[in-house]
């Protein structure tokens, strides 16, 4: 799989950049009973895509999460996070080399981490913050909701001088419990896409014949989107479904390129900006 995919629009640049590779229990993936059944369950899925994204958009470069780095798999990485520490020990498998780390893929883009405007946080699990190290001048924003009620993130591989702009969701928006203008042009928001964690957020690049929509951990696949299947390590089963429906009805709106953070197809649909199909299933999962 190669590292860097790149779509243009509107005359942004737009790249998917592979910052590494996660392995995560069946039941994580599909539909469980939640956290005991992840635990035990003793099946992995196949080596998934960890997805960073870039926008050179012409008010600065946006980030979108930052990835892994190489350290997450040393032995003990995970000792200094207490239960949280060792529940993502025995949940997550990591296959990570420094040269996939998102500080040295940006400078293949000739982009200097130093550069980065803003940092977008989906939410603080840590194959999407532990690139932070990068970006210690950059403007970091995070839920407030995420930040105040974090789940399953282990804040002591955080950067000591992490300090994010915790952030609200005050503009009104028709399918989404409101958003939050990241640019002056108001082609980039921040939406709240709760269940996944209790403070996720996603962020929308609108343009002028598709709109991507850089959708975190909403899912793990289009096709969940698509089934409104809800993954089992939602911690919030019924905000999850809220989520997915008020995603589809976005889609169901405006062309809709979508994004999960580990769809190994994600880059493809980037590139070719294929959109989430007009017509959905309607089983509830």
């Amino acid at each position: 799989m190669h590292s860097i995919h790149t779509a243009t629009l509107d005359g942004v640049r737009i790249h998917a950049v592979n910052c590494g590779f996660v392995k995560v229990k069946r039941s994580h993936r599909s539909p469980s009973m939640g956290a005991p059944i992840i635990l035990l369950d003793p099946f992995w899925t196949e080596w998934l895509p960890i997805w960073v994204w870039v926008i050179e958009h012409p008010e600065g470069v946006i980030v979108i999460d930052t990835g892994e780095n190489q350290r997450v798999t040393n032995s003990g990485y995970f000792d200094c996070g207490g239960a949280d520490g060792w529940v993502t020990k025995h949940i997550l498998r990591f296959r990570v080399q420094e040269q996939l780390e998102i500080g040295y893929q940006l400078k293949t883009l000739g982009i200097h981490p130093e550069a980065v405007r803003w940092v977008v946080l989906t939410h603080l699990h840590i194959d999407h913050t532990d690139g932070l190290k990068f970006f210690p001048k950059a403007n970091i924003l995070v839920s407030r909701k995420e930040y105040e009620q974090p789940y399953g993130s282990v804040p002591c591989t955080f950067p000591r001088w992490f300090n994010p702009r915790k952030i609200d969701f005050s503009q009104s928006n028709k399918h989404f419990d409101g958003a939050y203008p990241l640019t002056s042009d108001g082609r980039v928001i921040i939406v709240p896409t709760h269940g996944h964690s209790h403070g996720h957020q996603s962020v929308i690049f609108r343009g002028s014949t598709v709109d991507f929509f850089f959708a975190g951990d909403t899912t793990f696949t289009e096709q969940q989107l698509l089934d409104r299947q809800v993954a089992g390590i939602c911690v919030d089963k019924a905000a999850a479904r809220r989520t997915l429906d008020a995603i589809r009805s976005y889609c169901q709106e405006r062309p809709t390129v979508y994004l999960p953070t580990h769809d190994a197809r994600s880059a493809e649909r980037l590139r070719n900006r294929q959109v989430v199909p007009a017509h959905f299933t309607t089983t509830l999962r």
